[in-house]
């Protein structure tokens, strides 16, 4: 079979590339199925709901997201439902999410701002009124009443009585009830605005007031044309939204407050509920302090149960875990990567063996405390069962294992990818020692979707290079399908905290694509990358722009090993922090690279919001140094490479005018560069025609000026 260059065209159109890969796979609550959703054979955008009986490994469609009413039209939704989708950067259609009733029995479909609990193969019964849009579904722990939020204000569904109840009256423009904030949902990634009692018999719920927050005004540009959008932007040093925890009685109706923002404790970042108390986690502003609080439902009273401080900033994580015993398990990268502590009912804190480093913290069982991390590469990811001192590693296959586990903490799920495995999904006890059982494999052979693309799929070469301080740097290297003579090369770079790229698994696909185009790329990890630990990212505070540069610009020297590459041929792109980097890598090091693209850069960290540039720069009035250090306008006088600038018009994260900054200093400079800007697009820029247009351009640009040699700008 002949080869097939992979073109931007087909790799964001049906059949999706990467076959019948299971997302968003979740154990039933009885342990007995697994399901998950797939992106439908005719509509890469449409997701239908499967299920695996774990007794015969059987695969069963149960919701065809085509029978749900749809969210397709994002114009028919409602302002929260896009913030929604919009934060936990949810873009398809059909079977978008979906919850176990807590029987077993049943599941509860958010669909077209109300909820289905249905029957998968029988009948669906529609909560919530008809007529009216809904966000922030959660059903109560027994599954009898559904709680969401309607215009600002929260309500409570019967599901027996089929009744409605409203908790709150008092929503307005600037004061929500019952749903997070947009620093809450956007940078500490709690998509919780409200939460049950274990018992059923409360809700605490957020009231966030955001008439403290200066109103801006930006322009969203839409093909047919353009409005004036008033946003309540909470800018880097400026004030942000008045956060409180409420909560309600649902005997009594009693509303109480338990917690409210201060200069001392500026983020509610997370709720844990137990029958009749709350535990939250507060920061700081600074975020150099995470305080552990138990609050008692019925008095108010509380007490601290841990805190913990830094000189730098303390990451969130998911890895709180609530034990029969009172127990609280946490984790912390006090010693510079992130380690699993137990906290006692007595306030005694006992570190637990761990590998070098732990990512997630999945449960506890006979105890046993299980973890997902890595060992001795950071490129890998794998299971680890935690047990009287001794750190057993349960995973063995080389590359990157995302598991889950059931609600006992007995099986898990496996899926699991590296260089020369597309995804091999499988399930394994943890109790027994038998082998585990593969239930879904993309083979690519004839039939497979990638198949015409498989002759030319590269493979992948990693390593590591020291950094300036003796850390390591990972990279990955991918050559061009077809050597012949010298490449230019890509740097796809992020390098902003929190994320990591270079991981050992089957890879992007938009990177096979540039080397179907005769293009190498190259990714580095640089110093601020996620997955190594406080020590790792350290090196970025009040800096922003340094380290990062100093390290992709080392990751170069991996191309003079390789007798292919034409250092005089080195690119850059990168979207979001990618798009900054890609501009400061450029104006700081402009003899380094001959073009590059910068796709929704920030500019400018004091039009980006406070609690993530806060976290890394501290505040401007303390730091302005090192603001001016970071802010990418001063450095543009030495761009002198061909630059491709895009932006979507609709941006409400990195803000459009990050863009026109940039378009306004370069023109005062007298420096030309392309630019391309798309109505209607947020700062994901998901849709179908947007991405295949922006990569068809950046194909077009990089051929130009790397293939064909490049301007140089006077």
């Amino acid at each position: 079979m002949s080869a097939e260059r992979l073109t931007p065209k087909r790799l964001f159109s049906a059949p999706p590339l990467t076959g019948s890969t299971p997302q968003d796979l979740k154990f039933t609550p009885d342990g007995s199925g697994l399901t998950y959703l797939r992106a439908a054979d005719d509509d890469r955008e449409r997701m239908d709901l499967w299920r695996i009986d774990l007794a015969d490994l059987s695969h069963h469609l149960w919701v065809d997201g085509r029978t749900l009413a749809t969210d397709a039209d994002v114009a028919s939704l409602t302002a929260a439902e896009r913030a929604e989708r919009e934060r936990r950067r949810r873009f398809h259609h059909g079977v978008t999410e979906y919850d176990w009733h807590p029987d077993g029995s049943r599941l509860l479909l958010p669909a077209d701002g109300r909820a289905l609990l249905l029957t998968p193969g029988g009948d669906g019964t529609w909560l919530c009124p008809a007529g009216t849009r809904q966000s922030g579904f959660t059903l109560d722990p027994q599954g009898q009443r559904l709680s969401y939020v309607r215009g600002g204000d929260l309500h409570v569904w019967d599901v027996l009585e089929g009744t409605e109840k409203r908790l709150t009256e008092d929503a307005s423009d600037t004061l929500s009830n019952g749903l997070p904030d947009f620093l809450a949902a956007e940078e500490m990634h709690r998509f919780a605005g409200h939460w049950w009692s274990s018992d059923g018999a409360s809700i605490c719920y957020c009231k966030v007031d955001e008439s403290t927050v200066a109103v801006s005004h930006r322009l969203e540009m839409e093909a047919d044309g353009a409005r004036t959008i008033e946003q309540r932007y909470p800018y880097a040093g400026a004030e942000n939204p008045r956060v409180a925890l409420w909560r309600v009685d649902l005997t009594t109706g009693e509303h109480a407050c338990l917690w409210q923002c201060d200069g001392a404790e500026a983020y509610l970042a997370r709720v844990t509920m137990g029958d009749n108390f709350a535990l939250l986690q507060i920061q700081d502003r600074l975020q150099q302090r995470l305080t552990l609080r138990r609050i008692e439902l019925a008095s108010g009273e509380a007490r601290e149960l841990y805190t913990e401080t830094v000189d730098t900033w303390i990451n969130l994580s998911d890895d709180l875990k609530l034990l029969d015993d009172g127990t609280v398990l946490l984790s912390s990268e006090q010693s510079g990567t992130r380690q699993v502590y137990a906290l006692g009912q007595d306030g005694a804190v006992q570190a637990i063996p761990c590998p070098t480093h732990v990512n997630a913290v999945h449960g506890c069982h006979d105890d046993a405390v299980f973890v997902s991390g890595w060992q001795d590469s950071p490129t890998e990811n794998h299971l680890f069962r935690l047990a009287g001192g001794a750190v057993e590693q349960l995973t063995q296959a080389a590359g990157w294992h995302d598991v889950a586990l059931d609600v006992t903490c007995t099986q898990y799920l496996d899926r699991f990818s590296s260089p020369d495995v597309l995804v091999e999904v499988s399930v394994a006890s943890l109790s027994a020692q038998t082998p585990p059982r593969q239930i879904h494999a993309e083979v690519v052979d004839g039939e497979h979707p990638y198949a015409p693309y498989l002759a030319s799929h590269v493979m992948s070469q990693f390593g590591e290079i020291p950094a300036a301080d003796g850390q390591r740097l990972c990279y990955r290297l991918t050559p061009p399908a077809r050597i012949e003579g010298q490449h230019a090369t890509i740097v796809y770079v992020y390098g902003g905290p929190g994320a990591q790229k270079v991981r050992r698994d089957w890879g992007s696909l938009l990177v096979q694509m540039f080397a179907h185009y005769g293009f190498a790329v190259l990714e580095v990890d640089n110093r601020g990358s996620g997955n190594r630990g406080h020590a790792f990212e350290a090196p970025i505070y009040r800096q922003l722009g340094e380290v990062e540069v100093v390290d992709q610009l080392e990751g170069l020297t991996v191309l003079r090993e390789q007798p292919w590459a034409d250092l005089n041929r080195v690119g850059i792109f990168g979207h979001s922090y990618g798009g900054y980097m890609t501009l400061m890598c450029m104006s700081k090091a402009p003899s380094a690279f001959a073009a590059g693209v910068a796709v929704a850069p920030v500019s400018d960290w004091q039009l980006y919001d406070t609690h993530y540039t806060e976290r890394y720069m501290g505040l401007p009035a303390d730091n302005a140094a090192g603001y001016e250090a970071a802010n990418v306008l001063p450095h543009l006088h030495n761009l002198n490479a061909p630059l491709l600038l895009m932006h979507g018009m609709a941006d409400d994260n990195v803000l459009f005018t990050n863009s026109t900054l940039l378009m306004g200093k370069l023109q005062d400079l007298g420096i030309p560069f392309d630019l391309m800007t798309y109505p209607g697009a947020k700062h994901s820029m998901q849709e179908q025609s947007v991405s295949v247009h922006r990569f068809e351009m950046i194909l077009s640009f990089f051929a130009r000026h790397l293939q064909q040699g490049h301007r140089q700008h006077g």
